[in-house]
C-alpha cells in the first residue's frame, strides 16, 4: 500500500468517475422512463377519463402510473446489477485487462465487486425511476373526463 500509493489514488478516484458515469447513464435511463411515461398519459387520456369518470380515484390514477415507472427501474437494475457482477468477475477471474509489468507492480488491474457498491447503485438508480414518474402520474391524475371525452 505504501510503495504504490499514487496506483491506490488513482484507482480510487477511478471508482469515483465510474460511479459519476453509472450516475449519468441512470440520469438517461430515467429521463427515458420520463418520456414513454409521459407519451403513456398521451396515448390514454381517453382510458384514463372513462376510469375516473367510473369512480377511479386520482391516488388511484397516480399509484399506477408510478408503479409501472418504479417496475421499469427495478427491472432495469436487477439486470443492470446481474450483469456488472457477471462482468466485474469474468474480469477478475480471468484478468481481461493486462498492465505493463515495467510501469506498474501488478500485471492485471484487480476487478472487486462490492455489494455496498451494488446496494448505493440500486438505490439511486430506483429513486431516480421513481423521481421520474412523479410528473406523468401528476398529469394523469389531473386529467378531466369531461374534457378527454368531449370529442368521442
Amino acid at each position: 500500500m505504501e510503495q504504490n500509493k499514487p496506483l491506490f489514488r488513482a484507482l480510487r478516484l477511478e471508482r469515483v468517475v465510474t460511479f459519476i458515469t453509472i450516475g449519468l447513464i441512470v440520469f438517461v435511463a430515467a429521463l427515458n422512463i420520463l418520456i414513454s411515461l409521459i407519451m403513456m398519459v398521451m396515448e390514454k387520456t381517453k382510458d384514463i377519463a372513462v376510469l375516473m369518470s367510473l369512480g377511479t380515484k386520482k391516488a388511484q390514477i397516480r399509484r399506477v402510473f408510478i408503479a409501472q415507472g418504479v417496475l421499469i427501474g427495478v427491472i432495469g437494475t436487477a439486470i443492470g446489477l446481474v450483469l456488472g457482477y457477471a462482468i466485474s468477475w469474468a474480469g477478475g477471474h480471468y484478468h481481461f485487462i493486462a498492465l505493463s509489468p515495467e510501469v506498474y507492480s501488478i500485471d492485471y488491474v484487480p476487478f472487486v465487486p462490492r455489494a455496498m457498491d451494488g446496494v448505493i447503485t440500486a438505490l439511486v438508480s430506483i429513486g431516480i425511476s421513481f423521481v421520474a414518474t412523479i410528473y406523468p402520474s401528476w398529469s394523469a391524475a389531473r386529467i378531466l373526463p369531461a374534457e378527454a371525452l368531449r370529442y368521442e
